[in-house]
């Protein structure tokens, strides 16, 4: 079946990378509506009743009510709307993962490796680094008038970390080609991303958001969190990298198939 698409053509890669990032993504969705879905309930729960406890000024429920024709409810959060969001952050994710799949050079491994390594770069660039800093929180935490701020935060933390990863990877790279060990090679790569990172963890400024839930419950929300993307990267990675592999094996099959059937049959010359 995957002989009748022709991976040789980035068109072909992409699209196969977004519909299996959308699946991914569908599958994280499941994820989180199990897991971190009550986690939010509860981070709702609390913040209701600090606002019931914290004094009313004059007119300011007249000016609430406005808001609440416009607001989502809640069941569209948890039911359509996070699927949907689920969908096409992990069709984003696929996209990404193809475009950085193409643009590697590598020389060996094949497909697989190509996709793994760019997913690996991209997973922690896009999730992990940006979550040591600058971690998520449940409704209950934060300030409203900060959040311009933090999505510039974790976005600069995003680009840093990718430029930053892949400086390593091409590190790795020079290294390989310069024929250093193994053991030294990857010694020196892992070193070096340390200091990197510590520099970009040190030089950030730290979260403005200030915690006043229970800590028990803003770690499993960020748990919960990082996982459920860790997980649409898993899924996509793999994937996308044995069905690349797959097919490229199918096309290779079916060349030395053809080769075999055009070769001229040899005549048998009796011997004397």
């Amino acid at each position: 079946m995957l002989a009748r698409f022709d991976f040789t053509r980035p068109r072909t890669i992409v699209v196969a990378a977004v519909v299996l990032g959308a699946v991914a993504g569908l599958a994280g969705a499941v994820f989180h509506s199990v897991a971190t879905e009550p986690r939010i309930d509860e981070a709702i729960a609390i913040e209701e009743a600090a606002a019931e406890a914290a004094p009313t000024e004059p007119g300011a429920d007249h000016a609430d009510g406005d808001d609440e024709d416009v607001s989502v409810s809640r069941g569209d959060q948890r039911g359509v709307g996070l699927f949907a969001a689920y969908a096409l952050t992990g069709a984003a994710f696929g996209l990404f993962l193809a475009i950085a799949s193409l643009s590697l050079r590598t020389t060996t491994g094949g497909p697989f490796r190509r996709v793994a390594v760019s997913g690996a770069i991209l997973a922690g660039a896009v999730s992990v680094a940006p979550w040591l800093k600058y971690p998520p929180n449940p409704p209950a935490v934060g300030d409203p008038d900060t959040v311009g701020e933090r999505e510039r935060l974790y976005v600069l933390m995003i680009v840093l970390a990718a430029l930053a990863l892949a400086g390593l990877a091409h590190l790795s790279a020079r290294l390989r080609r310069a024929g250093w060990p193994d053991d030294r090679r990857v010694a020196a790569v892992v070193l070096a991303g340390l200091v990197t990172f510590g520099v970009l963890f040190a030089a950030l400024p730290p979260s403005p958001d200030t915690v006043g839930v229970p800590a028990n419950l803003v770690w499993q929300f960020r748990l919960n969190s990082l996982t459920g993307n860790l997980l649409v990267w898993t899924l996509l990675t793999l994937g996308l990298g044995v069905v690349w592999t797959e097919a490229a094996r199918s096309a290779a099959r079916a060349t030395e198939r053809a080769a075999q059937n055009s070769m001229p049959l040899s005549a048998e010359i009796p011997s004397s």
